[in-house]
């Protein structure tokens, strides 16, 4: 068995920030993670820009350094970003293990006293003072016993799931790259070819961003809705459908869209995408109204963080209607809601820290997921370098850490995007 100051769990935007703030605070850090790479959606899910925003802080190093203006966006190379990972860990002095499944939380009473992982077919123990949950789904919190709850309130339907793919032969010349609502001729011309039989339900929306190389891009128009992110058959459905709708995708593309008459696939995804999953109960839930209102929370350790509320239809395709309005605000996450109920040493991370449904439609991108896992390890590396139990860690103390060291901006409201 090997003992390390901090154990970050899945390797996703969120857990290499962990990792990455630990480390570079002293902390003795290991990052594992269940794939042969690293990045999560941004590299396996080939997701190539960066949805929402944070300002100041490891985030804005990566964007700096990997994203390059095409059309209208900015876009990044999920390959080179995999290489680009790797570099900043290594150089941090992370230890990495990949090709580690996660598989449970060895706990007494609240205290976590290690993890078992399927190593390449043998079973290991990992023990570390401090465990960050930033698998996604919070398959760490949920072994441990915290309290959670699926989706939202009213039905526990979780977002749906999309599996992204990208095309080569686009003409940019003409070619269109819509998001929701953008072009609602599109959109018009879609709901018809899937009534009439040419493509699966409940594919609905155009959704096209142009790619880091000239004449391709990245689609996200797969769908699947009613299907739980936590079930092994639910995924298992999902990445079926979602690879028969692909190539039906295409033909629309050719048929309809400016631009994309001769595209044809590339590359699809390595793993579908899961928006949501599993909420777990913190010491303090975080709610639409605190992002709303820019409430800015005296333990922040995350600010100036922006999204929309970017809730996908629950029930068909497009934005949800039940979306609330986005006015560019800026907001902040407190600590308590990285920390978990029922356990002394485990931080949440990432997508499944404590908030509401609504909430977690906001702070579920990457560059905020980002954002929270980098105050996650500088609270965790504190506290194991000042031997404070999670709960006592002076935050105002690991913010002042978080300005001079990692360029974490003081919280602002108001600030347009």
């Amino acid at each position: 068995m090997k003992t390390y100051d901090v154990a970050v769990i899945g390797a996703g935007p969120s857990g290499i920030a962990a990792a990455l703030s630990s480390a570079k605070s002293g902390a003795d850090t290991i990052l594992i993670e269940k794939n042969g790479y690293v990045g999560g959606m941004s590299t396996a899910g080939l997701l190539n820009l960066w949805c929402g925003d944070i300002q100041g802080g490891l985030y804005q190093k990566i964007r700096l350094k990997t994203t390059e203006k095409r059309v209208k966006r900015s876009v990044y190379n999920t390959e080179i970003l995999k290489e680009y990972y790797i570099d900043l860990l290594q150089e941090a002095n992370v230890n990495i293990l990949l090709h580690s499944v996660f598989l449970k939380a060895n706990k007494s009473e609240s205290h976590i006293k290690s993890i078992s992982l399927l190593c390449a077919g043998d079973i290991d123990e990992i023990e570390a003072k401090i465990f960050i949950d930033s698998t996604g789904d919070g398959w760490v919190a949920k072994s441990a016993g915290v309290n959670y709850s699926k989706g939202r309130p009213s039905d526990h339907l979780m977002q749906p799931m999309s599996l992204l793919f990208s095309v080569g032969g686009v003409d940019e010349t003409c070619a269109v790259y819509p998001t929701f609502n953008t072009n609602p001729d599109l959109e018009e011309k879609l709901k018809k070819y899937v009534k009439e039989g040419k493509c699966s339900e409940p594919v609905g929306h155009v959704i096209l961003i142009e790619g880091f190389e000239h004449g391709t891009a990245n689609v996200n128009m797969t769908n699947v809705i009613m299907a739980d992110g936590t079930n092994a058959e639910d995924l298992t459905r999902a990445e079926l459908l979602t690879r028969k709708q692909v190539p039906q995708i295409i033909e629309f593309l050719r048929e309809y869209v400016p631009g994309y008459k001769n595209c044809y696939l590339l590359q699809t995804a390595n793993t579908i995408g899961v928006r949501e999953t599993l909420h777990f109960e913190g010491e303090y839930t975080l709610t639409e109204q605190d992002i709303q209102n820019q409430i800015i929370f005296d333990d922040w350790v995350v600010s100036n963080a922006s999204s929309c509320f970017g809730n996908h239809n629950l029930t068909g395709s497009g934005s949800d209607e039940n979306n609330l309005p986005y006015r560019h605000e800026r907001y902040t996450i407190p600590y308590r809601s990285l920390l978990a109920k029922g356990t002394d040493n485990l931080l949440l991370n990432g997508r499944n820290i404590s908030g509401t449904h609504m909430a977690h439609s906001s702070y579920r991108v990457m560059p905020i997921c980002m954002g929270i896992g980098e105050g996650a390890g500088a609270c965790a590396a504190f506290a194991v370098k000042h031997n404070l139990p999670l709960r006592e860690v002076p935050v105002k103390e690991v913010q002042r850490i978080l300005k001079t060291e990692f360029g974490v901006l003081n919280p602002q409201k108001n600030i347009e995007i």
